[in-house]
């Protein structure tokens, strides 16, 4: 997922002549939502969970 935000210095439309110190104090230095997204999965979905029950019978 890319960033479209300019304020974002991993971002595509981050101006080039955005450089620390302003950088720093005026742009995100890290990756947010939904740029960093990480589904947190703790199981199988419901087609596996349902063929997992019946290759146990």
């Amino acid at each position: 997922i890319r960033c479209e935000q300019s304020n974002c210095k991993f971002s595509l439309f981050h101006p080039a002549s955005c450089k620390p110190p302003a950088c720093l104090r005026t742009c995100w230095q890290y990756r947010r939502f939904p740029e960093q997204y990480s589904p947190h999965i703790d199981s199988y979905c419901p087609a596996c969970s349902f063929y997992q029950s019946n290759q146990d019978d």
